[in-house]
């Protein structure tokens, strides 16, 4: 919705006037939380499962795991990187982007996008951008964790610990630059590292984890709802020097939704209860990586300028939505899904 309410201010400047629009974009600017959500969902996950792996078959494999990350990360990432660097430059004399290909290549993308970004209109070749750091954290954190538990000396809350505060370090030195704020590795590792911190918690059953377990319906409602005001005000609670402190503000609202999906006995609604959620978070990746191509594709063959304002939203809202899903769901059945059936599989002890 961030990218289709951008994109439709494009098109119609003076929309952005209207407070009917206004009122609209209040929510969808912010929809870029996204991103910071899945970072702390992916730090959880990754956490969690490799502890787990450890513990029932009583090592964590390093090679399996990083076959795993790549079977389900670089299909889609590269299929992105062929389309905006190989076949659009072939199909389109005009097209034209400074995103260098050998940072794709290298999963550098989210660099490239700080030195790059903001002069270069090829939006879809901004996407990778995340799954760039995702592959960077998958590396260096399988890596970590193996050797952390191959010496037995330090412990993993003691790095994620010295990581956090790094990272604090990084973003007051940067403060002033958006980009390195929003897209360096350094700096938006905070959130994959309150997913980790979470994770490492789960795990061990801290018991702090009851407390929030049995938390009250009307303090989770709160909760959410405290959380929703701070997500939508943030450009003004976090505005100046004190931007430094927004990702690590919400990233903690983001894992308290997670915990209490996952082990809350008062949660007033359960996501994972609805059939639909399961089937868009399985092809999410996709719906993620592709809608920006479609996007591109649908302002470059409609001629949406000759429509009124409200036709246009509505026909490049529906097309973008049913293109986005229906390629999404076939990327799933014909590619994804052939890759991740190659994954090793466990072996228990």
């Amino acid at each position: 919705m961030l990218h289709f309410s951008n994109e439709i201010r494009g098109l119609y400047p003076a929309i952005s006037e209207s407070s009917i629009f206004k009122a609209f974009y209040l929510f969808t600017s912010k929809g870029s939380l996204g991103v910071n959500f899945f970072f702390v969902l992916s730090g959880f996950l990754i956490t969690f499962l490799i502890l787990n792996e450890r513990k029932n078959f009583g090592k964590f494999h390093l090679g399996k795991f990083l076959i795993r990350r790549t079977l389900r990360i670089w299909p889609l990432y590269f299929i992105i990187g062929i389309i905006g660097f190989v076949i659009f430059p072939l199909l389109f004399s005009d097209y034209f982007t400074l995103h260098d290909p050998l940072y794709y290549i290298f999963f550098l993308a989210n660099f490239d996008e700080i030195w790059v970004g903001n002069n270069d209109s090829i939006n879809f070749l901004t996407s990778p951008w995340s799954v760039a750091v995702e592959e960077q954290f998958y590396l260096f954190w399988g890596i970590a964790l193996f050797a952390l538990f191959k010496l037995k000396t330090i412990k993993l809350e003691f790095l994620i610990s010295a990581l956090y505060v790094a990272s604090f370090i990084f973003q007051y030195l940067n403060w002033t630059d958006d980009k390195i704020i929003y897209h360096h590795t350094l700096a938006v590792c905070q959130d994959i590292l309150m997913g980790a911190f979470i994770g490492v918690n789960l795990f061990h059953r801290r018991k702090w984890l009851d407390k929030l377990k049995s938390m009250r319906k009307i303090g989770v409602v709160i909760m959410y709802a405290l959380g929703l005001m701070l997500c939508l005000a943030k450009n003004k609670l976090f505005g100046g020097q004190l931007i430094i402190f927004e990702r690590s503000v919400l990233s903690l609202f983001f894992a308290f939704v997670i915990l209490d999906q996952i082990r809350g006995a008062h949660s007033f609604f359960k996501f994972g209860r609805i059939k639909a959620f399961n089937y868009l978070g399985k092809i999410s990746y996709g719906i993620y990586m592709y809608h920006l191509v479609v996007m591109y594709l649908l302002l470059r063959f409609i001629p949406f300028e000759n429509f009124s304002v409200i036709a246009s939203a509505g026909i490049f809202f529906i097309l973008s939505a049913a293109l986005t899903f229906m390629g999404s769901d076939l990327s799933y059945q014909f590619i994804e899904s052939k890759f991740l059936s190659l994954k090793p599989k466990h072996k228990r002890k």
